[in-house]
């Protein structure tokens, strides 16, 4: 329909349905103009914003709230516009939110008869406190409702221009504080009876002197800030969209599972696409609502099931530890939580210091020559990595050899694997190399490795004479090397 559907692909539109109620960002005439407005264009009087509230906007997100009196009514929307700070050092692009009152009968005068009346934005803002980076490219906002409006959470995806991420959570109640007690940017006079952005009772008008004022200075001074005064998380990976996914874990406790997407097809859980969550069910004597993720692309959709329990050990420890609120230990697997409920009684997941250390730690057990050590032989003189993928970041990583700790890496470890470089093999470096992760009072050997000389492997072989030619010149070279390295 005229107002609902682009006339050509338009990735910069914006329709938000709220019962009979519908509103968009999409020109209704192909000689509109290049402006663009957010319309009311079904459901009571057609209203448009004005055109210089904006400065060339980029949609994000449109959202409705619904207050204790009906004509409070608000709808919100997330958008990024051209910085009107045109310093160097200022960034381009600007992040907001803007607000209007779902009651707005337009204005008095025959200027502002078709416009909204009650439109304000003000500056969302996601800077890192501790290094001062600012994310201020809004990429994707997914809105968390409450039962009270005021604690309804806006999850924003941010980025900058290094191609970090950041997300910043916001609380509609903090919003609305802002709208309500905020001055208005550049606006010294006095403050008229209805101030701007203030809903008036079902059937009246914003008065022309309000509208004038909101029109000619639609900005708040004061800033939104997040919760917290700062990023939920931050990293360096670029992402592009964002879903959040409520969920009760085993003892009851609720978790927001955040789902973040890449331009590039990668997709990434986090607890607390194009992405979206849904669910799905049979009719099995346990029909149970398993929560699954669709990842879209211009070629295909992908239907992923969000509770991957299969991918952790199958231990109980590893499974908890895990921290992943889809999924649970019972009858000896780790397994969705959905299906536990049906199986058995599950125990509570990952609560503070699921495993308290023991008073008294053993050391790691002795280490003794065994079937489930992977042999790696290995020249003298050579270089040789181990590595031990780092799996959770909540656990230290160390390695022993033959019962010496020789190498550990803490949860501040940046890398994805805790690695031991060994830079030249000598005599003293061969034997078991065990790399143990411990977490909450919980050890387990993730990587076992029995380095071993191979040229005295080949020499127990066939005697040293029956060493191969090429053996022999590989050696020399390893000496030769060696012996250069010492003489310059």
């Amino acid at each position: 329909g005229r107002g609902i559907a682009p006339f050509t692909p338009d990735p910069n539109t914006l329709v938000l349905i709220d019962g009979q109620d519908i509103y968009s960002t999409i020109k209704k005439s192909q000689q509109n103009g290049k402006i663009p407005r957010f319309r009311r264009v079904r459901g009571g009087s057609e209203l448009y914003t004005s055109d210089t509230v904006m400065d060339n906007p980029q949609f994000v997100k449109a959202t409705t709230l619904r207050h204790e009196e009906p004509h409070q009514d608000k709808i919100y929307y997330f958008f990024r516009e051209d910085n009107p700070d045109k310093s160097p050092e200022a960034p381009r692009n600007i992040s907001r939110v803007a607000q209007l009152c779902k009651e707005d009968k337009g204005g008095t005068s025959s200027l502002s008869a078709s416009k909204w009346t009650t439109f304000l934005k003000a500056t969302l803002i996601c800077v890192d406190p501790a290094t001062k980076g600012n994310f201020n490219w809004l990429q994707d906002v997914f809105i968390v409702p409450a039962d009270d409006w005021r604690h309804s959470k806006v999850y924003g995806l941010f980025t900058n221009t290094w191609g970090s991420s950041a997300v910043c959570v916001y609380s509609f109640g903090d919003i609305d504080a802002v709208f309500r007690t905020s001055r208005l940017k550049g606006y010294h006079g006095p403050n008229p009876e209805i101030k701007p952005g203030q809903c008036v009772p079902s059937g009246q008008h914003t008065p022309s002197e309000t509208f004038k004022i909101a029109d000619s200075h639609p900005e708040v001074e004061e800033r939104v800030e997040p919760l917290a005064r700062g990023p939920l998380f931050h990293n360096q990976h670029r992402y592009r969209k964002i879903g959040v996914h409520r969920v009760a874990a085993a003892g009851g406790r609720g978790y927001n599972v955040l789902y973040l997407a890449t331009g590039t097809g990668g997709t990434r859980e986090g607890d607390h696409s194009p992405v979206l969550c849904g669910s799905q069910s049979d009719h099995s004597p346990c029909s149970l609502p398993q929560a699954v993720l669709y990842v879209g692309s211009a070629g295909r959709v992908l239907e992923l099931p969000m509770a991957m329990c299969r991918t952790y050990r199958s231990n109980c420890h590893s499974c908890l530890l895990a921290r992943d609120p889809y999924c649970g230990w019972a009858n000896g697997s780790c397994l969705p939580l959905a299906l536990n409920r049906c199986v058995g009684t599950l125990p509570p997941i990952f609560p503070p210091n699921f495993y308290p250390p023991p008073a008294h730690p053993s050391p790691f057990p002795p280490l003794h020559p065994a079937d489930d050590f992977r042999n790696i032989s290995v020249l003298p003189f050579s270089r040789y990595y181990l590595n031990c993928s780092i799996e959770s970041r909540y656990a230290t990583y160390t390695w022993y050899h033959e019962d010496a700790l020789v190498r550990s890496c803490n949860s501040s470890h940046a890398q994805r694997g805790c690695f031991h470089f060994i830079p030249s093999v000598g005599r003293q470096h061969y034997g078991h190399y065990v790399c143990v992760s411990e977490e909450d009072g919980f050890r387990q050997a993730l990587v076992k490795e029995r380095l071993l000389d191979r040229l005295g492997l080949l020499s127990r072989r066939g005697g040293a004479g029956a060493i191969p030619a090429v053996s022999w010149s590989l050696l020399v070279m390893v000496v030769a090397v060696v012996v250069a390295e010492l003489f310059h």
